[in-house]
């Protein structure tokens, strides 16, 4: 059996286990004190309408009376961690998920143990709760943790798994989504149970190898069990909401090169070397402009993404900075893993030497400690949220301030 471990509402409940004063109110977690959204919000927030990914001004236009905390990323990932560690403990199949969802496999017999096992050693050691779904699947456990929420757990038993999957909108199932579902709405199919009466061959036929997919998850399976050993990283990338709209180019470019070296600092740290460099950028009416560009060589090094980075930043609209840019973001795809590539046949001197100097540097006293002169005039630095795909080790490991 498989179960699915997840976290209630986890950065707003750690912090509500530390602060007792706050323990009965509408809490929203937010990714610092100036210009943010909303990166969790408690149960009782959640009743007023206040949801992730809302502005600031926007919980609070609708729940006056909320309490905004400050998220304390490095508070978050290490009770992350301890929690992982615990469940492998437990058994030695664990897929960390992300910073506060995983699937474990038991046996079935244990179920129920392993479950309680679980949520005491959460509710003591940290003064939080989980919701834990059980099933024959990871895809019948993942849609069984939310049904109990918040501290609850279900159980599915191979017998109810067709009849529990039936009684979801197609919307609703894990994997699905809403573009999809609109798909096979206009096919007219609702259900799981309407995809299984299409049968494997006509899915198949209509969506090719996905169709194949559709129909196991139509009967509670999965196309792959608990993934012990994390999948190769296909990109590494690094974005930033700024205190305020960057309408300056030099500004700008100061904020463009810390992100570069994020990027670069990490593919160095795991010796991975890249292709594709990727530029987002995100406007105050929250519209987002993403272009690619793929070199003829690879790279890990900060000057190569950043000039590339450069090259794309004139792709978009001659006047893109003027009225003002939210966020930019940097990503290093099309990756090679065990190489570490500093130095280019287009360079007109050794960088590799520098970067091998500033790493050991940073290593030893903390980020930032050594970088480009420019980046000093960033008010913002380093990474202040915690992807979905963050895990406890490997290149999906990062740290947060």
């Amino acid at each position: 059996m498989i179960l699915c471990v997840d976290m209630d509402a986890f950065f707003a409940s750690v912090e509500k286990a530390s602060k007792p004063h706050l323990k009965d109110k509408p809490v929203a977690v937010i990714g610092a004190k100036e210009r943010t959204v909303v990166t969790t919000a408690c149960y009782i927030a959640r009743k007023y309408g206040v949801r992730t990914g809302m502005s600031k001004y926007e919980a609070e236009k609708i729940c006056p009376f909320i309490n905004m905390v400050t998220g304390n990323n490095r508070k978050y990932t290490y009770i992350s961690s301890q929690i992982m560690d615990f469940f492998k403990t437990l058994t030695d199949k664990v897929e960390i998920y992300s910073v506060d969802e995983a699937f474990l496999q038991i046996p079935g017999e244990k179920a129920e143990d392993v479950i309680s096992d679980i949520k005491n050693y959460v509710k003591k050691r940290f003064g939080i709760t989980c919701s834990v779904g059980a099933g024959k699947s990871k895809l019948v456990a993942k849609m069984a943790s939310g049904i109990n929420k918040p501290d609850g757990f279900l159980v599915i038993s191979d017998g109810e798994t067709i009849d529990f999957l039936d009684s979801f909108k197609l919307e609703d199932i894990w994997g699905i989504g809403k573009k999809l579902s609109e798909r096979f709405y206009n096919m007219g199919v609702f259900n799981t149970a309407d995809m299984r009466k299409l049968g494997r061959d006509k899915l198949c036929n209509i969506f090719g190898k996905n169709g194949y997919y559709y129909h196991m998850m139509a009967c509670g399976d999965d196309r792959e069990g608990v993934r012990v050993e994390d999948e190769a990283v296909k990109s590494i990338g690094h974005s930033m909401t700024f205190p305020e709209d960057v309408r300056d180019t030099r500004m700008f470019n100061a904020y463009l090169l810390q992100l570069c070296e994020m990027v670069s600092g990490r593919a160095r740290h795991h010796n991975v070397s890249g292709k594709t460099i990727t530029l987002s950028i995100r406007f105050p009416d929250m519209s987002t402009l993403s272009k690619r560009h793929t070199i003829n060589y690879l790279t890990c090094a900060t000057h190569h993404i950043y000039d590339v980075s450069r090259y794309i930043a004139t792709m978009f609209p001659e006047n893109f900075l003027e009225n003002g840019i939210r966020l930019i973001g940097v990503t290093l795809s099309n990756l090679i893993h065990d190489t570490q590539e500093l130095c280019s046949v287009f360079d007109g001197r050794d960088m590799g030497k520098v970067y091998k100097a500033m790493d050991a540097i940073n290593e030893k006293y903390g980020g930032f400690t050594v970088s480009f002169a420019s980046i000093l005039n960033c008010r913002r630095k380093g990474a202040r949220t915690i992807s979905p795909a963050w895990k406890p080790k490997g290149l999906r490991k990062v740290d947060v301030l």
